[in-house]
């Protein structure tokens, strides 16, 4: 799980790299391959391949990777 304030890759200055971004979750063993975005809050499973981007609040398992849910965003207001 990346930090609040924290995306992986972004910039980077390389065009084919995974970009993680804000409140991602990578499961153990998971590989995201390629120019793929996995967005906000976004979940990925253990041992999934990801091929494709996923969106914000998205879950994904499987090889490869193939999305079973989008989560709704949680709610930002104190």
């Amino acid at each position: 799980n990346n930090g609040p304030s924290c995306e992986i890759g972004e910039h980077s200055h390389h065009e084919r790299v995974p970009v993680i971004r804000q409140g991602a979750l990578i499961g153990a063993g998971a590989k995201v391959i390629g120019p793929v975005v996995v967005g906000r809050h976004a979940r990925v499973g253990a041992n999934a391949v990801v091929l494709e981007d996923v969106p914000d609040g998205g879950v994904v398992v499987g090889i490869p990777a193939r999305l079973v849910r989008i989560d709704p965003l949680p709610d930002r207001t104190p």
